[in-house]
């Protein structure tokens, strides 16, 4: 739906020949197999697992933000805080290899857009680059979220040893 508004968008503008509705979810349909030829296939599947393990990973971090504010907002009993400071300790973990995974990611878009000749259309390329863009945005959403969590979880004088 989001890639159908895009290419209505690019026709609008002049960017792009008019096409019908149904050509353009038929084009953002195919855009999961990303690129023609074994090579590009593979480097697309690449990209795809990539996205895909980032996104799940990004839901994991989400519930246990909303996880850990439920437990700070239960109260600070024994066991809570155990908890919580686990907790804490596995959404840095999956921020990290987010991050990693992001890198990679940035990295095979980088790579084929800097061809010549790539083995993806400019729209797999677009589509491509705005998913690095967006999963970087929300990984850093999730990065301020859990440091507000840190900061607000800590005594104000605590949060300002950290700076």
């Amino acid at each position: 739906d989001l890639l159908t508004k895009l290419y209505t968008i690019q026709e609008d503008i002049g960017a792009k020949p008019k096409t019908t509705e149904d050509e353009k979810r038929n084009k953002a349909a195919n855009i999961s197999k990303m690129g023609t030829g074994k090579k590009a296939e593979k480097k697309g599947s690449k990209f795809l697992e990539l996205k895909s393990t980032i996104l799940d990973r990004l839901k994991d971090i989400h519930r246990m933000l909303k996880e850990t504010k439920d437990l700070e907002g239960a109260g600070y009993g024994g066991d809570n805080a155990k908890e919580i400071i686990k907790l804490q300790a596995e959404i840095r973990e999956q921020i990290r290899q987010s991050t990693d995974e992001w890198r990679e990611l940035e990295g095979i878009y980088k790579n084929e857009a800097r061809k010549k000749k790539s083995k993806f259309s400019p729209e797999e390329l677009e589509v491509q680059s705005e998913l690095v863009k967006r999963l970087y945005a929300e990984i850093e959403k999730v990065k301020d979220a859990q440091m507000k969590g840190y900061a607000k979880s800590r005594t104000a004088d605590a949060s300002v040893a950290l700076n």
